[in-house]
Protein backbone atom coordinates (compact mmCIF):
# COMPACT_ATOMS: atom_id res chain seq x y z
CA UNK A 1 0.00 0.00 0.00
CA UNK A 2 3.03 2.50 0.69
CA UNK A 3 3.97 2.23 -3.19
CA UNK A 4 1.00 3.00 -4.18
CA UNK A 5 0.11 6.42 -2.46
CA UNK A 6 3.95 7.06 -3.23
CA UNK A 7 2.94 6.29 -6.83
CA UNK A 8 -0.18 8.61 -6.52
CA UNK A 9 1.56 11.29 -4.87
CA UNK A 10 4.37 11.46 -8.01
CA UNK A 11 1.52 11.43 -10.13
CA UNK A 12 -0.82 14.17 -8.64
CA UNK A 13 2.51 15.97 -8.53
CA UNK A 14 3.25 15.81 -12.53
CA UNK A 15 -0.46 16.56 -12.56
CA UNK A 16 0.02 19.85 -11.19
CA UNK A 17 3.01 20.84 -12.59
CA UNK A 18 1.14 20.15 -15.94
CA UNK A 19 -1.97 22.24 -14.91
CA UNK A 20 1.13 25.15 -13.89
CA UNK A 21 2.47 24.72 -17.05
CA UNK A 22 -0.44 25.22 -18.98
CA UNK A 23 -1.79 28.51 -17.46
CA UNK A 24 1.86 29.87 -18.01
CA UNK A 25 1.07 28.57 -21.65
CA UNK A 26 -2.22 30.35 -22.22
CA UNK A 27 -1.07 33.98 -20.42
CA UNK A 28 2.30 33.42 -23.23
CA UNK A 29 -0.36 32.76 -25.84
CA UNK A 30 -2.50 35.68 -25.10
CA UNK A 31 0.42 38.04 -24.43
CA UNK A 32 1.81 36.92 -28.16
CA UNK A 33 -1.73 36.73 -29.85
CA UNK A 34 -1.52 40.68 -28.43
CA UNK A 35 1.46 41.19 -29.62
CA UNK A 36 0.59 39.47 -33.32
CA UNK A 37 -2.74 42.36 -33.18
CA UNK A 38 -0.19 45.31 -32.31
CA UNK A 39 2.22 44.20 -35.24
CA UNK A 40 -0.55 43.70 -37.71
CA UNK A 41 -2.13 46.97 -36.89
CA UNK A 42 1.46 48.36 -37.84
CA UNK A 43 1.86 46.57 -41.17
CA UNK A 44 -1.73 48.10 -42.01
CA UNK A 45 -0.31 51.31 -41.24
CA UNK A 46 2.57 51.50 -42.82
CA UNK A 47 1.03 49.50 -45.79
CA UNK A 48 -1.33 52.60 -45.87
CA UNK A 49 1.95 54.71 -45.26
CA UNK A 50 3.62 53.19 -48.10
CA UNK A 51 0.89 53.67 -50.89
CA UNK A 52 0.77 57.62 -49.57
CA UNK A 53 4.17 58.04 -50.23
CA UNK A 54 4.12 56.18 -53.78
CA UNK A 55 1.55 58.49 -54.79
CA UNK A 56 2.98 61.48 -53.56
CA UNK A 57 6.59 60.43 -55.70
CA UNK A 58 4.38 59.43 -58.72
CA UNK A 59 2.61 63.03 -58.36
CA UNK A 60 5.86 64.73 -57.47
CA UNK A 61 7.59 62.74 -60.86
CA UNK A 62 4.57 64.10 -62.92
CA UNK A 63 5.45 67.48 -62.01
CA UNK A 64 8.91 67.34 -62.46
CA UNK A 65 8.53 65.76 -65.83
CA UNK A 66 5.81 68.56 -67.18
CA UNK A 67 7.86 71.22 -65.79
CA UNK A 68 10.92 69.92 -67.83
CA UNK A 69 8.69 69.56 -70.83
CA UNK A 70 6.64 72.26 -70.63
CA UNK A 71 8.17 74.91 -68.04
CA UNK A 72 6.66 76.13 -64.83
CA UNK A 73 3.78 78.27 -65.95
CA UNK A 74 3.08 75.61 -68.58
CA UNK A 75 2.77 72.96 -66.42
CA UNK A 76 0.50 74.84 -63.66
CA UNK A 77 -2.09 75.68 -66.64
CA UNK A 78 -1.57 71.73 -67.56
CA UNK A 79 -2.50 71.06 -64.25
CA UNK A 80 -5.22 73.67 -63.60
CA UNK A 81 -6.66 72.54 -66.86
CA UNK A 82 -6.48 68.69 -66.26
CA UNK A 83 -8.07 69.20 -62.66
CA UNK A 84 -11.30 71.28 -64.40
CA UNK A 85 -11.35 68.24 -66.90
CA UNK A 86 -11.49 65.48 -63.78
CA UNK A 87 -13.92 67.74 -61.71
CA UNK A 88 -16.31 67.88 -64.70
CA UNK A 89 -15.97 64.26 -65.48
CA UNK A 90 -16.40 63.97 -61.40
CA UNK A 91 -20.11 66.25 -62.11
CA UNK A 92 -20.93 64.17 -65.01
CA UNK A 93 -20.73 60.56 -63.13
CA UNK A 94 -21.88 61.41 -60.00
CA UNK A 95 -25.55 62.67 -61.89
Amino acid sequence: MGNEAILISGIEHKVRKLMALNVELKEENAKLHQHLDFLEKKNQELTLELKEKKNELFNITLANTLEVEFGVEDSKEKIDNLITEIDKCIEVLSD
